[in-house]
């Protein structure tokens, strides 16, 4: 049974930055760019507060195989949906799960009336890319921090 739960700290701190790693790993080679789980963990903490559904663990028969953080934020003065991450360990990835985190991603954004959502991906991220592109999102522009270059990258909701 596939399931969301709203990430609880003390319970989930070991699971959700060992996937928050890990996503690095995927996006830019290595998790130099983390930085440390205090800091990380504190960040969840106060997100929790004003998007408790927002920042979930996505659960197979009770046993965590991703994570979604979403937030809304302001991007060139509007109120735009903002997705931190979008992760499925690997042996959930290519196999139709990714649907469903987009699907409770949306239905998130609708509840919090903004038309719009964004993302960002790194460039080299290929597989990301084209699985953002196959469900709508579109390259709004190129980033570049800590030197990666990113798309950001945006979807309309209907």
């Amino acid at each position: 049974m596939f399931s969301f739960r709203t990430i609880d700290i003390p319970k989930d701190s070991k699971t959700i930055t060992t996937f928050r790693r890990d996503s690095y790993i995927i996006s830019f080679g290595d998790e130099s760019l983390f930085g440390d789980d205090d800091s990380y963990l504190n960040k969840i903490s106060e997100r929790l507060i004003k998007y408790p559904n927002g920042l979930v663990l996505v659960e197979v028969d009770r046993k965590p195989v991703g994570q979604i953080e979403l937030q809304v934020k302001l991007f060139e003065n509007k109120e735009v949906g903002y997705v931190n991450l979008f992760y499925l360990i690997s042996e959930y990835r290519g196999k139709g799960y990714g649907a469903k985190l987009i699907e409770y991603a949306e239905n998130f954004f609708r509840k919090y009336n903004v038309d719009e959502y964004q993302l960002r991906v790194s460039k080299t991220n290929i597989s990301a890319i084209s699985f953002y592109k196959k469900h709508g999102f579109e390259v709004l522009k190129i980033e570049e921090e800590d030197t990666i270059p990113r798309f950001r990258m945006q979807k309309l909701l209907d």
